[in-house]
């Protein structure tokens, strides 16, 4: 699996985990999941700021890529 699709999963899981705990503390989990499995690395030089702008725009019920960047699922 790419970072690209890794990254597109982080951010559906986070827009599920909406409204169940603090938007910081679902942040700091997945945000913390991200290191750990090796995401943030794996994006390379800004993967801690990109998986953050993700799981913030998760978080807000947002596509960071729009309808058609994963319109095959």
């Amino acid at each position: 699996m790419t970072p690209k699709e890794r990254l597109r999963l982080l951010w559906r899981a986070a827009q599920a985990a909406r409204g169940k705990a603090d938007d910081a503390e679902l942040r700091r989990q997945f945000l913390d999941r991200a290191r750990k499995s090796g995401l943030t690395a794996a994006i390379g030089r800004h993967g801690e700021e990109d998986v953050a702008h993700v799981v913030d725009w998760a978080l807000r019920g947002r596509d960071p890529w729009g309808s058609t960047e994963f319109s095959n699922g």
